[in-house]
Formats: structure tokens, C-alpha cells, sequence
């Protein structure tokens, strides 16, 4: 019997969230870079979503092969106190729809984030929910303001949440955490500083650190110390650090 699985778990799909208002050409861009075989339109009204789907299905087609399943979700008055908070289970609702799917299961799902579109609080919901889910975070760019790009290149990766992952997967090591921590609350340090502090060899403070410069936690500053980056920061904040 020939086992299946591993041609299963080979399928990519790719799924782009994007916040929409009034002004649809938002997609345009990602739509031509990532060709998603899923689409998530979180909106605030029915007729924005209504209009963006008949661009998918006319006027951006040329930019995709089979035309995309969309899902949309309604944020009502999405520029009230609660705005962001109510974004950010509109969200969570649409991952759960999305990894629910047929086309999903067995497969690797490869998450865009848009952050332009509708509202600035649509926005910050769109940005914290990448951040919680450490999913990658991209831009569009305003094609009149930039005449010389084709329309996939101005869909723009954002660096930052490029490099969550990796920054996770870096903290979950106790040494490379460790030291870490001693940056974040004894930076700018130097080398000998970090040895001094793990009681350890250079080997030692190199192996712990190292993955902490991969996924840019830290970098040198003027002077050649260690400082945390703003990524560093942000984690460290977000997994509820507590200076040793």
C-alpha cells in the first residue's frame, strides 16, 4: 500500500488576510505576489467586500490561476474604543475557519498579513493579530507613487515580523534566553560581560548569543556593546519577561 502522506503534507496554500474599506486596489498587489488559494477580507461593510471579490473575479484575475475561496468577515464601526479588540476576534475567527477548511488539512498554510486598509484601528488590529499569531506582516505601496514597480512588488515584506519566528524559536533555548534577559536588563554589554555572567567560556557565550544575532534580538551598537533590538523588546514584553 503506497503511502500518501508525505505528497499530502507537501501542499502549500496560501492564505492572505487583508483589511478592507473604501479602496479595494489594497489587494491588488499581494493578490499578484503571493496568488493565494485563500482570501480573507475583514471589512465593515458587506458591499466593500461585494466590490473587492468582483475585482478578484474580473479585473485582477490575470494576476491568479483558479480564482480564490474568500472568506469576509464584518467589524461594525470599526473606529470605536473597542475597534481593535473586536478586529482581533474578527481574526482569530478566520484562522479557525481557515484551518478548518478541506483545502487546508495536510497542508502547510503559508499566512500574509496585510496592514493597509479601512480604518488606522483596523489597521493595529491587523498588525497584533500578526504578532500574536507570528504570522509574516507585508505593506502595499501606492502604485501612483511608484510608476517604475510591477504590481507584485508593491506588496513589501516587513522585516520585523519576518523575524518573529525565528525570535521565538531562538527564546526557547534556557541559555540563549538567559542572555537574552542579562542584555535586555544590563545593555549596551560587552562579550566579556555576557562570559562573566553565564560563568562560562567564550565558546560557551558565542553558542548562547549566536541565535540571538540570526534572528535579530540584538545587534552591536556604536561602541561594539549588545542592545536589544526592538523585535528584542517587543518578545521579551510579549512573553512577560522579568528581569533576573
Amino acid at each position: 500500500m503506497t503511502d500518501k502522506t508525505p505528497t499530502m503534507a507537501s501542499n502549500i496554500v496560501d492564505v492572505v488576510l487583508q483589511p478592507m474599506g473604501r479602496t479595494p486596489g489594497v489587494l491588488e498587489p499581494p493578490l499578484a505576489k503571493y496568488k493565494p488559494q485563500i482570501v480573507v477580507l475583514i471589512t465593515s461593510h458587506q458591499e466593500y467586500a461585494d466590490v473587492t471579490i468582483q475585482h478578484i473575479e474580473h479585473t485582477w484575475r490575470r494576476h491568479i490561476g483558479r480564482l480564490p475561496h474568500v472568506i469576509v468577515k464584518i467589524v461594525k464601526t470599526p473606529w470605536t474604543s473597542d475597534a481593535v479588540d473586536r478586529y482581533m476576534t474578527a481574526f482569530d475567527e478566520a484562522v479557525a475557519e481557515v484551518e478548518e477548511l478541506d483545502m487546508t488539512q495536510n497542508a502547510t498554510i503559508q499566512w500574509h498579513v496585510g496592514t493597509a486598509g479601512g480604518t488606522n484601528l483596523m489597521a493595529i488590529g491587523s498588525a497584533l493579530s500578526a504578532f500574536t499569531h507570528r504570522f509574516p506582516v507585508y505593506g502595499s505601496l501606492d502604485q501612483a507613487h511608484n510608476p517604475t514597480l510591477q504590481t507584485d512588488e508593491l506588496a513589501i515584506g516587513i522585516d520585523l515580523f519576518m523575524n518573529l519566528g525565528p525570535g521565538f524559536k531562538a527564546l526557547q533555548k534556557p541559555r540563549t534566553m538567559r542572555i537574552m534577559r542579562f542584555i535586555r536588563s544590563n545593555g549596551p554589554v560587552g562579550s566579556s560581560d555576557i562570559i562573566k555572567f553565564i560563568e562560562g567560556t567564550k565558546q560557551n557565550e558565542s553558542a548562547g548569543r549566536k541565535p540571538l544575532v540570526d534572528a535579530c534580538l540584538i545587534v552591536k551598537d556604536e561602541a561594539g556593546m549588545w542592545v536589544p533590538t526592538n523585535l528584542g523588546r517587543a518578545l521579551m514584553a510579549m512573553m512577560a519577561f522579568e528581569e533576573e
